[in-house]
């Protein structure tokens, strides 16, 4: 809801000083316009029903006769209702009576637009504590899926107590559906000061858009100036869709978190609830804010903020630790040695006398299993002698025991003689050739009728083989033990592609020879476009940079210039206010055969032809025609030598 700043605001509805004697809807009593911009005007109203202070916007009367945008309104009215949230302004109602109007709460502190149009900026804790609230309320409506699309100075309104909240949400989604253009065309100048890079391209939104306008909001508010405006609509829409928002040194503290928000590409902008935790990482250090010079509907006021500067504690360090009390069992650990000691004795005892009454044999231990090394070391530490025999043994594994001889548990005297059998692994077979080519079930049967397994399977990517074809052996053998696995490199098809960047804005034919030479199919799509020249790429689906798979279909879109529209009327006007309605309506390129001869000079400056026509069709890239009066348009049809002015 905005707050007939003169920055962004326009002609709609009554003015200030002649409030209409109305009432909407049956119900709501219109007083005083507490505020206007380019979709209408804002009046402080009573409910008669409830007895309560309301805000009423009326937008445009025209838009009340689109049956689109009504019900578009209805709709995101509805959703703005079920916001509920402390930093987002509660809607009551909706409806149309003679024009369509939106009912909020009312809010006397005016807006952050009104603030800053004062001259006044704010300091980093005031900033940060703007910031901090607005996160939160976005965050919400973006877990709900609604985006705000316009958010602005205008839009964040303060109570009387300096607490902020956001409103308009949802009217920005309903005045995109109108088919008035004229209303969309003036309304967008206030949106575009604020315009996410997506939003000057037309892309689709999602809520990183809001959180880049909010990364505006807050250089504006900190500094007094908004970075990327420039001198007409077209290039303030252009500058944004390939330059970061420069963030000046004056933000401080603020200055990475704003830097984090404000970049180009959507996908490595934070989230609204991540851009709030960098901003509060920022705070540390910050004083606690003066209250806001809040200025109301007709009067200043001054009022706290809301919300305070989270201050980091000093954390005190810890205090030493005091030692455990040890209790009991140091007393009694000398006697519980003496008994373990006595234990020891007794059993080492045991043994001796044990193996004293022993004659010289001993028992043939269970060595099958245990590595050849091992059980060489245990026979020998047994007091024998060691015979080694190896063969192959399907099913074993080689260097493993697999038998003894005596077998276990024989008795047998020192110095006598052990076998151990030593397999030396499986019966070989020979690998199968002709593995490479064929399928991985195709060469699993093979291997499997040789008495082999599949080992380790391995992808590798290759243009020319498809997917699950055998490349290679990984290891060139001729023979193997029996059951061992065979492992192969497989095809995992063409390696996948990564859509060119610097494609956009350059010339269809180039896009496409350079998408066939990556192996990817381009689908050239037409489009209208009002920035991009005829020819020219406008987009590209799936997006540049982004991985795709081999032989994808590329979507080109290709501009077939703007969308023709109406030649506005401006025969009769001075010169001036004709090319800022021609400008407003997308025409850029206009042509000026100057007055000359005139008389008495009252004349000079007023358009008295053009060409197109009022109403006639034609594209914002076509050259329109003035002449000024006192100027007689040339016979042979010759158009004048005069530089245009776009």
């Amino acid at each position: 809801m905005t707050d007939g700043s003169p920055r962004e605001s326009g002609p709609a509805g009554p003015g200030p000083d002649q409030p209409p004697a109305r009432v909407l809807g049956g119900r709501y009593a219109l007083g005083r316009a507490i505020g206007t911009g380019a979709s209408g005007t804002v009046y402080a109203a009573d409910d008669l029903d409830l007895g309560r202070h309301v805000a009423v916007k009326v937008l445009h009367e025209a838009l009340a006769g689109d049956p689109m945008f009504v019900d578009k309104l209805g709709e995101e009215a509805r959703i703005a209702a079920g916001l509920q949230h402390p930093n987002i302004l509660t809607v009551y109602d909706w409806g149309v009576d003679g024009s369509a109007y939106l009912v909020t709460e009312y809010l006397a502190g005016g807006s952050l637009r009104s603030l800053l149009a004062t001259g006044r900026t704010l300091s980093h804790s005031q900033a940060l504590v703007v910031g901090l609230e607005v996160c939160r309320a976005l965050d919400h409506a973006h877990q709900m899926g609604v985006v705000h699309r316009d958010l602005k100075p205008a839009n964040l309104l303060f109570s009387q107590d300096g607490h902020l909240k956001i409103s308009d949400f949802g009217l920005a989604g309903a005045l995109a559906e109108t088919s008035r253009t004229d209303i969309f065309v003036e309304g967008i100048v206030g949106t575009a000061r604020f315009a996410s890079p997506e939003q000057a391209k037309g892309q689709p939104l999602d809520g990183r858009s809001d959180v880049y306008a909010l990364a505006l909001v807050l250089v504006e508010s900190v500094t007094g100036h908004l970075p990327f405006v420039e001198d007409t609509l077209v290039g303030t829409l252009r500058a944004r869709r390939r330059r970061d928002v420069p963030v000046p040194a004056s933000l401080g503290p603020l200055g990475p978190a704003v830097a984090r928000a404000g970049v180009v590409d959507p996908n490595r902008r934070p989230t609204a609830g991540e851009f709030g935790r960098l901003l509060l990482d920022a705070s540390t250090g910050l004083l606690r804010p003066e209250p806001l010079p809040l200025v109301g509907p007709g009067e200043i006021g001054v009022a706290p903020l809301s919300g305070e500067v989270p201050v980091v504690p000093r954390t005190r360090a810890p205090a030493e630790a005091r030692p455990e009390r040890v209790v009991g069992p140091s007393r009694r650990a000398p006697w519980v040695l003496v008994a373990g000691l006595m234990v020891v004795g007794a059993a080492l005892g045991g043994a001796a006398l044990w193996q004293g009454n022993q004659d010289s044999t001993a028992l043939v231990p269970l060595l099958r299993g245990v590595d050849e090394a091992d059980a060489v070391a245990s026979i020998e530490e047994a007091g024998w002698v060691v015979e080694l025999r190896y063969e192959r043994r399907d099913g074993t594994l080689e260097g493993k025991v697999i038998a003894t001889e005596p077998d276990r548990g024989a008795e047998l005297e020192e110095g006598g003689t052990v076998v151990l059998v030593v397999s030396l692994g499986s019966t070989r077979v020979a690998v199968p050739t002709g593995l490479v080519g064929l399928s991985l079930p195709e060469a699993t049967r093979l291997l499997e009728a040789a008495d082999l397994t599949v080992g380790t399977v391995a992808e590798a990517h290759d243009d020319e083989v498809e997917a699950g074809i055998v490349l290679q052996v990984a290891a060139v053998v001729t023979e193997l033990p029996r059951g061992d696995g065979v492992d192969l490199i497989v095809s995992a098809g063409a390696a996948p592609r990564t859509v060119p960047v610097g494609l956009v804005e350059g010339s269809a034919e180039e896009a496409v020879a350079a998408l066939t030479a990556l192996g990817l199919e381009a689908t050239l799509v037409e489009a209208h476009d009002e920035f991009v020249a005829a020819g020219a790429v406008v987009s590209l689906t799936p997006a540049p940079d982004e991985e795709v798979p081999f032989g994808a279909a590329i979507e080109v879109v290709v501009s077939i210039g703007p969308l023709p529209r109406p030649v506005p009327d401006v025969v009769g006007r001075e010169l001036v206010a004709a090319e800022a309605r021609l400008a407003a309506a997308g025409f850029r390129t206009i042509e000026i055969i100057e007055a000359v001869g005139s008389t008495d000079g009252q004349n000079v400056g007023t358009v008295a032809s053009q060409t197109p026509t009022a109403g006639e069709e034609a594209s914002p890239t076509e050259r329109v025609v003035l002449v000024l009066e006192g100027v007689e348009p040339p016979v042979d049809g010759s158009e004048s030598t005069d530089d245009p002015v776009d």
